[in-house]
């Protein structure tokens, strides 16, 4: 079993035992038990409706996982994918950021909303995740004195990056062991995933200021005139850009 395996039971086992000792305060203080109205803010599980394009969720979805899928994803998908993941896992996960770097993307909360846990997507396919990203995600754990990080990326680590995690609350995933993870899921839970990314376009990136997709565009004069790249739909007024990565090599 798998260190990140190890880590998702540990964490619902938590969360269980969380609850249940709340259950217990409950049932030992009656007079101070509030009964709530069903909000829809109670459910934290997020309904995934497909889109017009999508595959229905009465229909299989033929979607083979292996790491060319993982790679091909653009950075807010791969973020998705990743709290879906943790949420099938019981863990209740939130996005928190709106860049594509920096900052924490996923926070796991326990049942009275303290945070148990945070993680990091990057979704890099040129080069490995070095050490430095490690211990900037290490320093925010010990400023907000959280107890466990996690990394995932469609890339690899740097052995430098792996032996900085090794003694440490940590666990680093790779494309390797998601792809691996998420074919290990029930067909019912990978239907949630599959429905999620399978998508008409799920290789053009998000603007990281507006939360829409780029479009592309091409240099206009210079040395680089004719080079395309990705820009916001919303320029001038946002003047984000992305490089077009290059297309993930099959296996």
């Amino acid at each position: 079993m798998t260190a990140f395996l190890n880590t998702i039971i540990v964490l619902a086992i938590i969360l269980v035992i969380i609850k249940l000792v709340a259950i217990k305060r409950q049932q030992t203080n009656p007079s101070k038990q509030v009964h709530k109205t069903t909000s829809p803010k109670a459910d934290k599980v997020r309904v995934i409706v497909p889109k017009p394009n999508t595959p229905s969720a009465n229909n299989s979805v033929d979607v083979k996982w292996d790491i060319s899928t993982i790679k091909e994803l653009e950075w807010k998908l791969f973020e998705d994918l990743c709290m879906e993941f943790l949420k099938i896992k019981n863990c209740n996960a939130q996005v928190t950021s709106t860049g594509a770097d920096g900052g924490i993307d996923i926070k796991v909360r326990d049942t009275f909303g303290n945070i148990i846990a945070i993680a990091q997507c990057k979704a890099w396919n040129s080069k490995p995740i070095g050490v430095n990203l490690i211990r900037e995600l290490f320093g925010i754990m010990a400023a907000d004195k959280v107890r466990l990080g996690v990394y995932l990326t469609t890339s690899t680590y740097t052995s430098e990056a792996k032996d900085f995690a090794k003694d440490k609350p940590l666990v680093l995933v790779d494309a390797d062991e998601l792809v691996m993870q998420i074919n290990k899921l029930s067909d019912e839970d990978k239907k949630r995933i599959e429905l999620l990314v399978y998508q008409d376009d799920r290789k053009t990136p998000t603007c990281v200021k507006c939360n829409i997709k780029l479009i592309k565009r091409s240099v206009k004069s210079g040395a680089n005139a004719g080079r395309e790249f990705w820009g916001c739909i919303n320029y001038p007024k946002c003047k984000i850009t992305m490089s077009i990565r290059k297309e993930p090599l099959n296996g």
